[in-house]
């Protein structure tokens, strides 16, 4: 993922990262990689999102049916394809496939597709996409499957807390992930659950992301040392887009 020398990611943000923002944080704001969405994909998500978007939270509303060329026109915004993650909202493997092959027909590269499995919002986890996915695996594992079919390398993101890990570290492993990324919030506190990052770094078999509350050069450096391979940084970004020049002189 990315610049090999940059530990730094701009995380997905429903209704903020579009392709103009991650443009700014990557090459203004000196991000190694960049991700847009999250971006509702078939006809539940879609609706959800509206619904989101009605009680007045920031949401990304794409066209039933035009989503693909929605986002395509976002992701040609970016310069550097290798650095850019796409975070979508799925619920359905049917079509996450249709999503995926007409999505792949529009790009003349592949930039890694992130499945949503961390938005909590209730009228996404009803329609069974974001933390939905975590009770759903054999869908889970349906959509990952039609994302790599048409050669996407694929993350996942979760909330680690709201799954059990001696659970999902056995299927993630054997699912074959690219990156697995982890929002280590600690219930009911602020800050970050290093001891989970640790755990899971331990016992994944590929790159771990690690998210949440990384403001500043030390609560990044202490998400890299339990392991991470990259750091990613949400609302401080939101807040100041070149945050991560000042922070990646540092690594």
């Amino acid at each position: 993922m990315g610049n090999s020398k940059n530990s730094s990611a701009l995380a997905a943000m429903a209704g903020i990262t579009n392709g103009d923002f991650a443009k700014h944080c990557l090459i203004n704001g000196g991000a190694g990689t960049v991700t847009i969405g999250g971006y509702p994909i078939g006809k539940d998500m879609v609706t959800a999102s509206i619904k989101v978007a009605q009680r007045g939270r920031k949401e990304f509303i794409l066209n039933l049916g035009k989503e693909a060329d929605e986002i395509a026109r976002e992701v040609n915004k970016i310069p550097f394809f290798s650095r850019l993650v796409i975070n979508i909202r799925v619920s359905s493997s049917k079509e996450t496939r249709e999503f995926a092959q007409k999505f792949s027909d529009l790009l003349e590269e592949r930039p890694i597709i992130e499945i949503n499995a961390h938005c909590r919002q209730a009228e996404i986890v009803q329609k069974g996409g974001g933390q939905g996915l975590l009770k759903r695996f054999e869908v889970l594992m349906e959509i990952i499957e039609a994302l790599r079919f048409n050669d996407f390398k694929i993350s996942l993101k979760i909330r680690g807390n709201a799954v059990n890990s001696d659970v999902l570290i056995p299927k993630v492993n054997q699912w074959h992930l690219d990156f697995l990324h982890i929002d280590s919030y600690k219930i009911g506190e602020i800050g970050t659950d290093l001891t989970l990052l640790k755990h899971y770094a331990r016992r994944i078999n590929f790159p771990l992301i690690g998210n949440n509350s990384v403001v500043d050069l030390k609560s990044a450096q202490a998400v890299l040392n339990t392991g991470a391979k990259i750091f990613s940084v949400a609302r401080a970004a939101r807040e100041n887009p070149l945050i991560f020049r000042t922070l990646i002189k540092h690594f």
